[in-house]
């Protein structure tokens, strides 16, 4: 789709206008979207002005009213995502020794990355596995509010413009891996091997009405998922992840994620702050 120069790169949207097209969104849907930070969530607005043409908020408040199928192109540019392959290295060293200090090879232990987008981090972490010897032992699910991420992630696909810098991330985590053991090469792509998936279950999920059950899991991803989200979002979704991780279990937030004050030490012990990994009390 063409975008119409004459569309301003930053159109003025209101409060007012923000809040309609929310009420229109779970309204119609059921999707809530009241919980974004302000500020972002109309930089995420501007965006699909830009892209689908609207010149007016009364454009879009009509296509998400009228148009079905319109809600999955909305949130997916409402979620675009930031990953890549052992992002931040020295994390997955720190995550590596870790699991290798609390999970012995024969233990068989359940995954959530909350907010997968496309399918970097569950990379990351099935290489983390096999060095491990986890392979196989490890069930995990990953969830996110966008359909295309999370086929994306589902592919394995990884465009090949990538590759050096993913083989130099996966270098500076271990010097002696190489990606040819977990990638074949496509003709414009390298495609993760399917048998590291394979106890992977893909789910299109918000993070904010969904209920994981308690105890479930004994790790969860939620690296820069609630960056976006205000306060009393933040507190909800922390209130899950804490029903959801074992007693022991760790949770993993991401460097740009300002959620300490929500992080109390009466649910988390701060077990590494500087790589932002949290522990549940054992209460």
């Amino acid at each position: 789709m063409s975008i119409d120069p004459s569309i301003s790169s930053a159109v003025e949207i209101t409060d007012e206008e923000m809040r309609s097209i929310q009420e229109a969104i779970m309204k119609r849907y059921g999707i809530d979207f009241f919980n974004y930070e302000p500020k972002s969530f109309k930089r995420r607005l501007q965006r699909i002005y830009r892209k689908f043409n609207f010149t007016s908020s009364f454009d879009l408040w009509s296509r998400t009213l009228k148009d079905k199928d319109f809600v999955h192109d909305f949130i997916n540019e409402v979620s675009v995502g930031l990953t890549s392959l052992f992002r931040d290295p020295e994390f997955w060293q720190t995550f590596k020794n870790v699991c290798k200090e609390h999970f012995s090879d024969q233990y068989r232990m359940n995954v959530w990355h909350a907010g997968c987008s496309s399918g970097e981090e569950i990379y990351t972490s099935a290489i983390v596995w096999d060095d491990l010897g986890f392979t196989g032992k490890v069930k995990s699910i990953a969830t996110d509010i966008s359909s295309n991420a999370l086929k994306t992630a589902e592919s394995g696909k990884i465009i090949q413009a990538k590759l050096t810098e993913y083989e130099r991330n996966l270098k500076l985590y271990n010097a002696t891996s190489k990606l040819d053991k977990y990638f074949t090469e496509g003709q414009d792509e390298i495609i993760f091997k399917p048998k590291f998936l394979d106890k992977v279950t893909f789910r299109n999920s918000n993070l904010i009405m969904e209920d994981y059950g308690e105890n479930q899991y004994d790790i969860i991803f939620c690296r820069n998922v609630l960056i976006y989200f205000d306060g009393p979002a933040k507190e909800k979704v922390i209130e899950k992840i804490y029903k959801a991780l074992k007693p022991g279990g760790f949770l993993i937030i991401g460097f740009l994620d300002s959620m300490l004050s929500y992080l109390d030490d009466e649910r988390f012990e701060y077990y590494d702050l500087r790589q932002r990994i949290f522990r549940k009390n054992n209460n």
